[in-house]
């Protein structure tokens, strides 16, 4: 059975806190039940399979299974809810994307990328978890420097909301996480620590990160634009001041000769009696 098919974190009845499986007894005396049902758990710190809770009376998991909801995705969120509490740490990636300008002069499209933000690792204040935002029930939300910061955990069940990507509060942050690559993490770690790996990959790692909404972006799009489109401007005149070859001409009706891009006789104001000279 793949990781990602367990349980790494408990619920402690005497604390009220998510545990580590590493940081309980082993087997039924680990004093845990599962927040989603309430049925006791057993923690199985085996040899050959990562260390993970299981349900332990199977009769009454049976009976509880379609109303649990608890999984390796759910744990993980309820965990990072709880590492939250007291402030966050939270580094966030880098945010670059791009605008697209159609050329009529070359009769193609080109692409320029821009820079929202660069990485970064924040200090979120005033944490509040499972709490409502623009409509929407969120993990996490602080402030950094008196701006709201969302932090919404996603998995392969759990999406972004509509709402959180184009938020009613404009001068906010909505970041994503996604905790799909965490199974590969959690199973480098032998001894069930699983807490302390989650909380370095918040704090240090940008992977499965991603801005969902960023208060500069549209500004940085608009800079980007106006500054591409100036950029475009820029090659097309010097692609038609390239292409215009200076040449020798003369006018057989006036008789005069000149040197010049056009073939036109400013006197005669026309070309037709217009010769190229070698």
């Amino acid at each position: 059975m793949e990781i990602e098919s367990l349980i790494p974190f408990g619920l402690d009845t005497e604390s009220e806190q998510l545990v580590d499986v590493g940081n309980v007894k082993q087997g039924n005396a680990c004093g845990c039940i599962c927040p989603s049902c309430k049925t006791p758990l057993v923690a199985r710190h085996g040899k050959k399979k990562a260390w993970h809770f299981a349900h332990r009376s199977q009769n009454v998991h049976n009976e509880t299974r379609k109303q649990c909801e608890y999984s390796f995705a759910v744990s993980v969120r309820l965990m990072i809810r709880q590492l939250s509490n007291n402030g966050l740490k939270f580094r966030t990636p880098r945010f670059e994307s791009s605008v697209q300008e159609f050329s009529k002069y070359f009769h193609k499209m080109y692409e320029c990328d821009y820079l929202v933000t660069e990485e970064s690792l924040l200090e979120l204040k005033d944490v509040s978890v499972g709490t409502p935002f623009c409509g929407v029930t969120v993990d996490v939300l602080g402030n950094v420097k008196g701006i709201p910061f969302v932090v919404f955990v996603t998995y392969r069940e759990r999406t972004i909301p509509s709402e959180l990507k184009h938020p009613s509060i404009t001068k906010c942050g909505v970041v994503e996480l996604n905790v799909d690559a965490l199974p590969r993490l959690f199973k480098q770690e032998e001894n069930g620590q699983y807490q302390e790996v989650l909380r370095r990959y918040i704090e240090d790692k940008a992977d499965g990160k991603a801005w969902v909404y960023h208060p500069r972006e549209q500004r940085q799009k608009d800079v980007a634009i106006e500054k591409f489109k100036l950029w475009l401007v820029q090659q097309e005149a010097e692609s038609i001041k390239t292409n215009k070859k200076t040449r020798k001409y003369t006018c057989i009706l006036c008789k005069r000769t000149w040197i010049g891009a056009s073939n036109i006789c400013e006197k005669c104001e026309t070309h037709l009696y217009t010769t190229e000279l070698d």
